[in-house]
């Protein structure tokens, strides 16, 4: 089955919310979860820097629940292990996880999976991943995540925008 024809992949539009597990945020993951679902989000992603293997574990399954309930796309950040464990609908990869095409292919039949990117030459590599999407940031200045690449600004983004347009 071609990344085009995968269950779900239709649903990758529309707002797409991070729950992250930074301790500056005033709700902890499953909060945010919980508040996504009611706000509209079609995607909660879960990014757990700071927990265990076992505790991300837990968070992902109990927002899995969560995102099940309201009909919301479920992804793990980094981990197919875990993403596949908690019954996750995707795994969203960094530039220093494994490649998509380094997930074995019945992985790749099960999750949906995304891509981070911060160039143009990234964006274009993952362009030939077999991914479901491909992400692109940070766009504006932000403190929850350190990059090495700064603030991207919307000009990168309508010119990797255009790598997939028709």
């Amino acid at each position: 089955m071609s990344p085009a024809q995968r269950p779900g992949r239709e649903r990758l539009r529309g707002l797409f919310v991070l729950a992250d597990d930074d301790p500056r945020w005033p709700h902890g993951p499953v909060a945010q979860a919980r508040a996504a679902c009611a706000g509209g989000a079609q995607v909660v992603q879960l990014r757990a820097k700071r927990a265990t293997d076992r505790e991300t574990l837990e968070l992902a399954r109990e927002i899995r629940r969560l995102t099940a309930a309201a009909g919301v796309l479920f992804f793990v950040n980094d981990r197919f292990d875990l993403a596949l464990l908690a019954e996750a609908d995707g795994v969203h990869l960094g530039q220093e996880d494994l490649s998509p095409s380094d997930l074995p292919e019945d992985v790749r039949r099960r999750l949906l999976v995304g891509r981070s990117t911060h160039t143009l030459a990234q964006a274009r590599g993952a362009a030939r991943e077999p991914c479901d999407y491909v992400a692109l940031g940070p766009l504006f200045g932000t403190s929850s995540k350190e990059s090495a690449y700064g603030a991207r600004g919307t000009a990168l983004l309508e010119e990797v925008a255009s790598l997939s347009a028709p």
